[in-house]
C-alpha cells in the first residue's frame, strides 16, 4: 500500500526525447568495449541495423578488445585514481614512526 502515491518514481518521458546520434554512439560504444558480453555486441549490432546506421568495429578494436588492452596505459589510470582520491580527501599517508594520517 503506498501512502504517497507513486508519483516520485514516474518518469516524465514525454518532456525529452532520446537523440538518435547519442544512441547510436552507445551502441557503438558497447561493439568497442572489451567488458561487453557477445550477447550485448549482438544486440548492439541488430539495433544498429534497425537505425540504419553502420556497425563497423576496425580490426584493431577487435584485437584490442580480445587482449583486452585498454585506451588509457594503467600508470596513468592509477595516477587519475590518487589525484582523484586526494582531492576528496580520502587517501591515507604513512609517516616516518608508521602511523597513518589522511592526507
Amino acid at each position: 500500500m503506498r501512502f504517497f502515491g507513486s508519483s516520485s518514481r514516474r518518469h516524465h518521458r514525454a518532456f525529452y526525447r532520446r537523440d538518435p546520434d547519442r544512441v547510436a554512439g552507445g551502441y557503438k560504444a558497447a561493439l568497442a568495449n572489451p567488458k561487453t558480453t557477445r550477447a550485448g555486441r549482438k544486440r548492439a549490432k541488430a539495433e544498429l541495423h534497425a537505425m540504419g546506421r553502420s556497425s563497423h568495429v576496425s580490426f584493431m578494436t577487435k584485437i584490442k578488445r580480445a587482449l583486452g588492452i585498454r585506451k588509457t596505459p594503467r600508470r596513468e589510470r592509477e595516477a587519475a585514481a590518487r589525484r582523484e582520491r586526494r582531492e576528496y580527501g580520502t587517501e591515507r599517508r604513512r609517516r616516518r614512526g608508521g602511523r597513518e594520517y589522511e592526507y
